[in-house]
């Protein structure tokens, strides 16, 4: 498994599958369904919470604050 890119934003459609792939065995969420997310990392970043929970009911808050992160990392460099 090839380790994803500190910048979300430098993600490919096959990175965010990745990423969701590792969320959901970490974080246990059932109801992670990757065709919801086609798209790369540079249109996550468009996403608001509301959009991550509409796509992940019982986890969409929890993928959007870890993106976030991820995003706020990269941003300032840590």
């Amino acid at each position: 498994m090839c380790e994803l890119s500190a910048d979300p934003r430098d993600w490919s459609r096959e990175d965010v599958e990745q990423w969701l792939r590792r969320m959901s065995e970490m974080y246990r969420i059932s109801e992670v369904k990757p065709d919801r997310f086609q798209m790369n990392g540079k249109a996550l970043c468009l996403m608001t919470v509301d959009m991550f929970i509409y796509r992940v009911p019982e986890g969409g808050n929890l993928l959007y604050h870890d993106f976030q992160r991820r995003l706020r990392n990269a941003v300032t460099g840590q």
